[in-house]
Formats: structure tokens, sequence, C-alpha cells
């Protein structure tokens, strides 16, 4: 089993890596009732059990599978933070003391089983392997990167570049975007970079300040990362020009002084013929690692190269769903969505039944279930729970839907059960329409059906966030008919990754 602590303050790599090997995820936390069971946990996860202590005031017995142990964890651990857990992982998102952090727990079979999502996250210390010779097939990325200029006919390679970024305290993990620049490979990146900008708005800062500090006469940009560890300031933001942004960052540099948001000293930096890494040391808070490397590189170790773009953009490396910016990482067969404040639509899992019996009056869910499906003859049931999440994941609805009826592009919302939250919050169920909404045309559904036609209170909901502005008032709601969340709204097509 691998032990991952993802964490902006755990060395360069903002991580920390613990191997305890001959034992399964499920069979280390059974571990915990053994005799010194938690000492050996102190052990294997160097001094820090992350309160797993609390996990035997569950059961006097250990978890007999991981089902159970997802209930346990998520009842007595982390109930209000992300919860994933499958067969053989969990992987947990928590806000830390300061900032957000990750736990991974991961069998090594699925290790083994995934290269592709596990390789970089288990990776245990700095640097990446610089080795790098033509691998035997082209380097594909796991998902599409954003293309800084068009390709040039005739020019062979792709150059890949990612920036770690730490803005606030929240949604810290994640969300750092691959950029690729095609026909470039990285000893010629320098003088690519001094180019003319096709599309400046689609820059990031740092790869902007990254420009402006790559002199005249160079091609690579070995010089340029070595003098951003003195960087301060936003040297490439406003020039226009290459000339224009060297000189600015020239200025820069003059003016530095140790400690002015940079730590040299401290910067970490080691750049091969084919890939480029650096560790820049801003604060007190910890390292930013970034990294530069082209298809030659990414050939020669493509689970790297993929779980590395992969563990940049989610927080989870086990995450299979396609989604925007801001949306949460989840498993397909998994909903879980964020409808602001701490509010959450998730899957019913068993351990939900006390929960839902309770807030509904149903004797029990099978009951609740078999209302739902009443004379529907076809469809996928879905049992989704509206939680809040500030209060220890207080339950305030319950919605029955069915995918694929009246008709196989329809979702049937068959039953909805709501009661005002604990805070008052009137705009909640008209989230909660809209987040449902986006996420069903995002799997291919094209229409909502309502039980019964909508109520004046919920027509008034609906007006606004319906792009005619107009409410609907049968039962059938297409859903091209809603606006985009504004955390979709900044994509062309907010439905591709």
């Amino acid at each position: 089993m691998y032990f991952i602590h993802r964490d902006w303050e755990a060395g360069p790599l903002c991580k920390s890596v613990r191997h305890v090997p001959g034992r399964t995820v499920l069979e280390w936390f059974r571990g915990l009732w053994e005799p010194d069971g938690l000492d050996r946990a102190h052990a294997d996860l160097n001094g820090a059990p992350y309160e797993l202590e609390w996990l035997r005031e569950c059961g006097d017995t250990p978890p007999e599978d991981m089902i159970e142990l997802r209930r346990r964890i998520r009842m007595q651990l982390w109930a209000d933070n992300d919860l994933h857990i499958d067969d053989h992982s969990i992987r947990i998102s928590s806000m830390g003391v300061h900032l957000e952090e990750a736990f991974y727990f991961v069998d090594d079979a699925r290790v083994a089983e995934q290269p592709d999502r596990w390789a970089y996250p288990v990776h245990p210390s700095w640097p990446l392997p610089a080795a790098a010779a033509s691998g035997p097939a082209p380097f594909v990325p796991p998902f599409p990167c954003a293309e800084l200029a068009a390709p040039t006919t005739g020019d062979a390679g792709a150059t890949y570049l990612l920036f770690t970024t730490l803005n606030a305290r929240h949604d810290t993990l994640g969300w750092d975007r691959t950029y690729v620049f095609p026909g470039v490979r990285l000893p010629q990146l320098g003088a690519a970079l001094r180019r003319p900008l096709q599309n400046r708005d689609a820059w990031p800062g740092p790869l902007l300040d990254l420009r402006a500090l790559v002199a005249p006469d160079e091609d690579g940009i070995a010089p340029a990362l070595e003098r951003l560890s003195r960087l301060t300031g936003d040297a490439g933001e406003t020039a226009e020009t290459h000339d224009q942004a060297h000189r600015a960052a020239l200025e820069h540099l003059r003016a530095f002084t140790p400690g002015e948001g940079r730590l040299p000293d401290r910067t970490l930096l080691h750049v091969g013929e084919h890939l480029a890494q650096t560790a820049l040391r801003g604060d007190s808070i910890g390292h930013r690692p970034w990294y530069v490397f082209d298809d030659i590189w990414a050939s020669t170790h493509p689970d790297l190269a993929a779980s590395l773009i992969h563990y940049a953009y989610h927080w989870d490396p086990g995450c299979s769903r396609k989604h925007g910016l801001m949306m949460p990482c989840a498993h397909e067969e998994y909903l879980d969505l964020r409808l602001g404040y701490a509010d959450r639509v998730r899957d019913y899992e068993p351990y939900d039944e006390p929960l839902v019996t309770k807030l509904t009056g149903s004797r029990s869910v099978a009951e609740l279930r078999h209302q739902i499906s009443q004379d529907a003859g076809t469809g996928k049931q879905r049992l989704l729970l509206v939680l809040d999440q500030d209060h220890r994941s207080e339950l305030f609805g319950v919605i029955g839907a069915l995918l694929g009826h009246p008709t196989p592009d329809a979702c049937e919302l068959r039953y909805i059960h709501l009661v005002q939250p604990r805070r008052h919050r009137s705009e909640q169920p008209a989230r909660l329409i809209k987040a449902l909404c986006f996420e069903l045309r995002k799997e291919g559904y094209t229409s909502l059906v309502l039980s019964q036609p909508p109520t004046e209170p919920c027509q008034k909901r609906l007006r606004a966030v319906t792009l005619r502005g107009t409410a609907p008032t049968s039962r059938v709601i297409p859903l091209t008919d809603f606006r985009p969340p504004k955390n979709y709204a900044w994509r062309a097509d907010p439905f591709l990754l």
C-alpha cells in the first residue's frame, strides 16, 4: 500500500510518499484493531495518523469490507470533506490548518493497474528522471491541453508546460492546466517564446514571465528559469513585444531583494535536454513545482507524464469525470455536485438509510425506491441526497430521479423532498435544479421531466436561470434553455474538458 499526503508545505514536490509493503488498504486499516496497531500506523505514516484512532470508536471489530470502511471514515473522520473510495483506494480532500490538503491510500495492485494515474503521485522525491529517448509510441496526453500557438507545417514535436499555482486558501488542489507548444521541442523553446504572441489572453501569467526572462540570444530556457527564482511581480503582463517584456524583467531583477516574494537560495532547478523542472520557493508556505517537457521525454516516460498532467488538474488521481474548471472530481458512476456555500448533492449510500427515513417518513429506503419507480417500466433510478456539509453533512433534501424515462434522452424527477436548511438560503432550490440540469446535459440528456407542472414559486426560481428569462410552465423542460453557471461560461464548449 502507498500513502501519499498532498500538502503545499511537504517539500519540493508538495507531497510526501510512504510505502507499506505486503498489505492492501483494507488490511492496513483492519490492522488498527490489532495489538499495537496504532503505534504501527504512526510508524507507517511517519508519525501522522490523522486521528485514525477515532475509527476504532465506530466499532469493536475491524471493518469487513471497503463499504463499511467508507461509512466509518465518512461518519467519524472526514464527514464534511470530499471522500472517494473504491475497492483498492481511498482519496480524501480536506481543509487543513492553513490550506487544503489531500490524502491517498492506494493498493500496490491499483498503482500497477493504472500507472497513467499513479506514477507521479507515488514518485517519492525530487527530481523526476531526466533520461529521454524516443519511445515506441507518440505521447498522447490524458486530455486536451491548451495550445499556445498554431502548429507550423513540417515542425516536429511538442513541448508541454505545467505551472502549479497557489492563489487562495480554498480550491487550491488541482485546476492547474497544462499548455502545449506544438512543433517545438525543449532545446528550441526559448526562441519560440520570443515570437509575437498569437493570442495573448490564452497565455498564463507564469508563462508570460518566463517569456520575458528569455534573452534575445538564448534558444533554451535554463538561464531564464534561473532568473525566474529572483523575479517578483508580473514582468510580462503588460508588455506587448518580447523586447519590451525583457527590458521590464531586467528592471525587476535589478531591484530584487531576497525575501521579497522569492527565496532563490531555496529554489531547486534541474534542466536536461528534454525536461526542465524547478521548485520555486517564494514564501513560508512552500515550493511551487514547474515542469516543462517535450514529446521525447513524455514518450520515454508516458505514464509519468500522463499522471503528472492529470494530477495537476484533478485533486483526485482516480477522477474519471470530464469536468470544467472548479467542478468537483468524482467517479463517472458516482454523482457529487457542489451547489455553492457548503451545499452539495451526492448519491445515496447504504449507511444513509437512517437519515433518509427520518427526513422522508418512509419506513425504509426500499419502500421509497418502490414509490419512485412505480409504474415507470423503464429507466435507471438514482436516489440523490442534498446536504449541508457545514453541519456534519446535515441532510435536508432527497431527490428520486429516473434516467432514460419517459424517453431515452430524458430524465424524470419523480420525487423531491426539500426542507429549509439550517441557514436561510432561498436560492438553494434554483441552484439545485441548475446543477442537475447541467450534469444531465453533459451526460447527453436533452430534457428534464417534472412529476407535475412547476408551481408558481418554482417558476419564479427557474426564471432566473433560463437563457430566455421565461419560466417553463410545462412538465418537460429543455436542458438547452438553462444558462451556464459562471464556472462553465468561460469555456467555448463547457461540456468538454
